[in-house]
């Protein structure tokens, strides 16, 4: 969970939408791809 420095990506507000909603990690596809991120460190190589 790493923030843009200049605001939050905690929420997102899609298209079409009218409210903002909790993002997703890795855009929803966490389970299919987390693997691909083991041993990374993802504070520093977002």
């Amino acid at each position: 969970k790493v923030d843009h420095p200049r605001w939050s990506q905690a929420t997102e507000k899609r298209l079409g939408e009218m409210f903002r909603r909790r993002t997703l990690m890795f855009n929803g596809y966490e389970k299919q791809v987390a693997h691909l991120y083991e041993g990374l460190d993802l504070r520093k190589n977002f």
